[in-house]
């Protein structure tokens, strides 16, 4: 996508098992104008508080705006082209190649470029294990987009940090591996963690 995105900043947050007041106060706290969903499955049986026109009922009361991009951006496909050819699990690379994908990103940066400050939600609580840091945030990151996760204690965490986390916890190394092999690059090595994150947290065949 042609742009330039610097400066631009999204927020991602977790739905988890807040009640829907605590859910706007974290809103409220980062100065939240705009709730992008990205669930696949805009509905929560153990909490359905967030279901879609619940939250989005409550969010138009505090005159914060709702809109449901599951549809564009979730992580839940039937199509096996969409597998690892090793895994029945979602690659989020192949999903970034999809025209739907890229419209949702597209949609999302319209929103930022027009002085929006936007947050993208899903269910689960923390991004390290959720498809809105693999699939969406990386997309965002890649484009300079400042993204910042918003923790369920109010406080931020920003992509950079859960990238370092990957390299960390996947133990990847950038040393020579053998005489013929250069160095790999911080760049390289995070490529190669949010694949192997993917594989860890990605939607099995469903």
């Amino acid at each position: 996508m042609e742009g330039n995105y610097k400066g631009l900043a999204c927020f991602t947050i977790g739905h988890s098992t807040h009640d829907s007041a605590k859910f706007i106060n974290l809103l409220k706290l980062h100065f939240i104008q705009w709730i992008i969903d990205v669930r696949s499955t805009p509905y929560s049986k153990h909490n359905p508080q967030f279901n879609k026109e619940l939250i989005k009922s409550e969010l138009k009361k505090e005159g914060i705006p709702y809109f449901f991009m599951g549809n564009l951006l979730g992580a839940r496909y039937n199509n096996p082209k969409l597998y690892f050819p090793d895994k029945p699990v979602i690659d989020y690379r192949k999903v970034r190649e999809r025209d739907s994908f890229k419209q949702g990103i597209e949609r999302i940066t319209d929103g930022l470029r027009q002085g929006y400050n936007i947050c993208l939600m899903c269910a689960e609580k923390d991004p390290f294990n959720c498809h809105r840091f693999v699939l969406v945030s990386y997309s965002l990151s890649r484009m300079g987009i400042n993204v910042k996760h918003i923790l369920d204690n109010g406080e931020i965490i920003r992509n950079e940090v859960l990238e370092d986390k990957m390299i960390s916890k996947y133990k990847l190394d950038s040393k020579q591996q053998s005489l013929f092999e250069k160095p790999k690059t911080k760049s390289a090595l995070i490529e190669e963690a949010y694949v192997l994150r993917n594989k860890d947290i990605g939607v099995s065949k469903l």
